[in-house]
């Protein structure tokens, strides 16, 4: 996409990423997290520099992130884990679509086997249609996974990407 920048993130971009994550949290129709999550909380597993971030803006404006880290420790440290999160002005652009794209080479770069979402919820068709254009499969379904905050309970996808 022309005019966005696609940059490693930095000490002084985590607080603009925490916003922009604590955004989609509150909009409780994409992750788990409720509204009582803290940034701590995030910090401690998402928001830091020891995860690979990285960060789309365009005109210094941030439009979305997105953050890999390994799926699990030791012997299941070869499969990436990702998490993304669009700006709600930045979405219908395809900042999403550039994001995951940017993703899944940085994770080949990197050296990672495969790629997997342990939790993509089912309404978030976008989501869904975006990552199987992108050759993800899900592989399992966690039937009532996630409370909607308007639809109650739907299910959540594991999706997969060998690399």
């Amino acid at each position: 996409m022309d005019g966005i920048l696609l940059r490693q993130a930095a000490a002084d971009d985590l607080e603009t990423v925490w916003i922009m994550f604590k955004t989609v949290i509150d909009e409780a129709v994409y992750y788990p997290y409720d509204e009582h999550t803290t940034r701590g909380e995030i910090e401690h597993s998402w928001i830091n520099l020891q995860n690979q971030i990285v960060v789309a803006e365009s005109g210094g404006r941030p439009l979305g992130a997105y953050i890999l880290r390994p799926n699990q420790a030791g012997y299941g440290n070869h499969i990436v884990n990702a998490a993304y999160m669009v700006a709600p002005a930045a979405r219908g652009r395809n900042v999403g679509r550039l994001l995951g794209e940017h993703s899944i080479i940085r994770a080949r770069e990197l050296g990672y086997y495969a790629m997997q979402f342990n939790y993509v919820v089912s309404t978030n068709t976008a989501a869904v249609q975006l990552w199987q254009k992108l050759g993800f499969l899900i592989i399992g379904t966690v039937p009532g996974g996630f409370r909607h905050r308007d639809l109650g309970m739907v299910d959540v996808y594991i999706m997969f990407l060998k690399l």
